[in-house]
């Protein structure tokens, strides 16, 4: 064969590699080097819009903008039960990718569409339509993006997974939450100066339009880098059916008990996470700004936090780095039902220990679900994995949302301390945390 058909020949494989994922060849290592530093630089992007408007767990601006339009506390409940129809739609997800082995545009479609209804939303309040309609359609709508948010998070793990070798995930992802902490920081401050810019003048629903406006814009800039981010090789597999996808990674002892855990700690933490700001905006009468910049304190902290517990886990293992986290966020609660609308020095203390110990948490969680799901059904493994997790959080929220609507003004001594409303459930979360201490050391003993 002549070095011309050779050539031919190589530059025939190279187009159809590029348009056959089965026939891709492997990421060359500057290619995964370039892929690891554009989903840095996506994630400060795509912070902006998700800590705007709450995309992943919640935020104050989302509680805010729910009270705007007349949600009560059952509502907000259900408001955090939501992100469940995101582990259902991941199914669908891993169906595509199993199918299509194209994981770029899963993500890339489904996120850009999922945030851009926020450019639908932030309307709501200046349609006249009556607040039960409002809540009606902003429901539905959130829903919707919830839905396509779940999908392009299960296939942005599966991406991720193959593209950040195992042994670097700790110290990588602590990297890249610090960025993305920086960029969730300064939006989340400047949004709430915004938003009570425009409430002095009582023009509060422009306010939610001028910030959920530019987290629209940012899921543009999000988009055009995730088009560019190499993407490890992946062959399509045969769809063996539903119970396949929903029974087989469960079959692996590690991965199961690990989703066992990850449900009990939604159960517990899920209880009451989504009432912390909507207690802040009104049991402690607390501006936007004010309460975002408790976020911004946890925020600095967790800069320098988030990459020295990814070290510690690549050093020392998951297991007593989580922990020791998940025993520090205990009394994190107590913040919140200690202060008060003339003193919240205790909820500055929550602020900074916050930050401190939710980033060993949370990534400590999301490192184990690439390390635990099985590599070869790592799509649904995914999926299967938040809708178990999912369901737990759905029922926490909804309890969570009975339980705080029968509270309202209700109080409960407890030693000196008085537990007034959804201050109840804080101390619920309490004793769920301290029996969930043991869990986890016990269930990560065993190695993946």
């Amino acid at each position: 064969m002549t070095s011309t058909s050779t050539s031919r020949l190589a530059t025939v494989a190279s187009e159809r590699s590029a348009a056959d994922p089965a026939t891709m060849a492997p990421l060359l290592p500057s290619e995964a080097r370039r892929g690891m530093i554009i989903s840095i630089w996506e994630g400060a992007i795509a912070n902006v819009h998700i800590s705007i408007t709450g995309a992943v767990g919640g935020s104050v601006f989302l509680s805010g903008f729910a009270l705007l339009l007349g949600a009560n506390n059952f509502q907000l409940g259900l408001l955090a039960a939501l992100p469940f129809i995101g582990q259902l739609f991941q199914f669908l997800s891993a169906y595509l990718e199993a199918r299509f082995a194209n994981r770029r545009a899963i993500v890339l479609y489904s996120a850009l569409v999922g945030r851009l209804v926020w450019a639908l939303l932030l309307c709501l309040p200046f349609t006249g339509w009556p607040s039960a309609w409002q809540l009606t359609i902003f429901f539905i709508a959130l829903g919707f993006s919830y839905g396509l948010n779940g999908m392009a998070g299960n296939a942005w793990i599966s991406w991720m997974s193959d593209l950040v070798p195992a042994n670097r995930r700790g110290s990588y992802f602590g990297v890249r939450n610090t960025v993305g902490g920086i960029s969730a920081m300064i939006s989340v401050f400047a949004a709430g100066l915004a938003l009570d810019h425009f409430r002095a003048r009582g023009a509060e629903a422009q306010g939610y339009a001028l910030i959920f406006g530019v987290a629209a814009l940012a899921a543009f800039g999000a988009a055009w880098l995730i088009a560019r981010q190499p993407e490890p090789p992946l062959t399509p597999r045969p769809w063996n059916g539903m119970s396949s996808l929903l029974l087989d990674p469960l079959r692996n002892p590690s991965f199961l008990h690990f989703t066992v855990l990850s449900t009990a700690w939604a159960l517990v933490t899920g209880i009451a996470a989504p009432f912390f700001n909507a207690y802040g905006l009104t049991a402690l009468q607390l501006d936007f700004s004010l309460l975002a910049l408790t976020g911004v304190v946890t925020s600095a902290v967790a800069l320098f936090f988030s990459p020295l517990v990814g070290w510690l886990m690549d050093r020392y293992g998951y297991r007593p780095v989580i922990t020791a986290c998940v025993l520090g966020t205990v009394p994190l609660p107590l913040g919140w039902i200690l202060s008060t609308p003339d003193n919240i020095v205790p909820l500055w203390l929550t602020s900074i220990f916050s930050g401190v110990f939710w980033p060993g948490v949370n990534q400590g969680l999301g490192n184990l679900l690439m390390e635990r799901a099985p590599v070869a059904q790592r799509g649904a493994a995914v999926a299967i994995y938040s809708l178990i997790t999912g369901l737990g959080t759905l029922v926490a929220s909804l309890v969570g949302g009975a339980l705080g609507q029968a509270a309202a003004g209700v109080t409960l001594m407890v030693g000196p301390v008085a537990l007034q409303g959804l201050a109840v459930l804080f101390a619920m979360t309490m004793i769920g945390r301290i029996v969930m201490v043991g869990m986890f050391w016990r269930v990560l003993r065993n190695p993946a």
